[in-house]
């Protein structure tokens, strides 16, 4: 394809200029602007004018004819105004003209090259599509040489770029299967780990169960399933709770055979008041009043079961049978 400065070169030597680009100069005669006006002659004339209104003092009986003057001020300012208006487009004019015309040249330049870029880009893309599919080839070829035909390596913009090198590209390719399979082997190593941990800590808890006679849940341990502390602390854990649990048990057994003696000693006790012997027949004389009963007074405090209510409750309806019984 022939080059952009080889065109240029090309072209009718009649040009001003000769040389590639220097042949596109502009060659614009532009006489520098000089405005010459009559700025005293106008600005001592607006002076005397303005004089007489400056620092003026304005009364009531004034307003109507200072609205007079304040108006023919308003024509005056219109009147400069205006014709400094007129005279700077008369200035700007040939200015515009030129810069509409340069820019109706550069218009024409960018419209031809974007003709050509998109033509270009039409053919990028094409190319760039193509290098996509080689890539993915690549991509295919190594997944499967490895073994991981299932991971999804998605395509880099660079790789489709046609200054990466073959091997550049294969390295980059390889480090992520790398990656992945490293990654893989972590997740069923600790995968493993954890069903280790599982089978130790099962392990401990039946022979923790075997050595204390009892045994315990394995959610009560869920702590020693965790990997951030080793077996050994796991095991520790494992037998200080059973220590523990067993401790506890032994003190409810104590406490238990302690409210059991107490009860057996209670009831012991109840058995062991006599019953009083039926009392003599009094006879009562004319000359002498009855005196009355001598009774006396038993407190007792029962403990027992709820268990042994029924035998509680036949133990009181004997006492009753020979004894007043309050029950409080």
């Amino acid at each position: 394809m022939t080059q952009t400065a080889e065109i240029l070169e090309s072209l009718p030597p009649t040009q001003a200029q000769h040389g590639g680009l220097a042949q596109f100069d502009l060659a614009v005669t532009a006489t520098p602007l000089v405005i010459n006006w009559n700025r005293d002659a106008v600005s001592a004339l607006l002076d005397a004018t303005l004089e007489q209104y400056e620092g003026l003092v304005v009364r009531e009986e004034d307003v109507p004819a200072i609205k007079s003057e304040m108006a023919g001020l308003n024509k005056l300012r219109d009147r400069l105004d205006n014709a400094r208006k007129e005279i700077t487009r008369q200035i700007a004019g040939p200015l515009d003209a030129f810069d509409a015309e340069a820019k109706a040249l550069v218009v024409r330049v960018v419209e031809v090259r974007e003709g050509l870029s998109r033509q270009v880009k039409e053919f990028e893309r094409s190319d760039r599509e193509g290098r996509r599919q080689s890539v993915q080839f690549v991509i295919d070829a190594l997944k499967n040489g490895e073994g991981v035909p299932e991971l999804d390596i998605p395509i880099k913009e660079p790789w489709l770029n046609k200054s990466i090198k073959q091997a550049q590209l294969h390295a980059e390719i390889q480090n992520i299967i790398l990656k992945h399979k490293q990654d893989k082997a972590a997740a069923e190593q600790l995968e493993r780990a954890r069903a280790d941990r599982a089978t130790m800590v099962e392990a401990a808890l039946k022979a923790k169960a075997e050595e204390y006679g009892f045994s315990l849940p394995m959610g009560k341990f869920a702590p020693c399933l965790s990997l951030d502390i080793t077996s050994e602390e796991a095991t520790g854990v494992i037998g200080q709770v059973f220590a523990a649990e067993a401790r506890l048990r032994e003190q409810q057994a104590q406490d238990k055979a302690a409210r059991e003696a107490a009860a057996e000693e209670a009831r012991q006790t109840r058995q062991a008041v006599p019953t009083p012997p039926p009392a003599a027949p009094f006879i009562e004389e004319d000359d002498f009043p009855a005196a009355p009963p001598v009774t006396t007074t038993l407190i007792l405090s029962v403990a027992y079961e709820p268990a042994r209510e029924q035998a509680v409750q036949e133990l009181l309806a004997q006492l009753r049978s020979v004894a007043t019984v309050t029950v409080m």
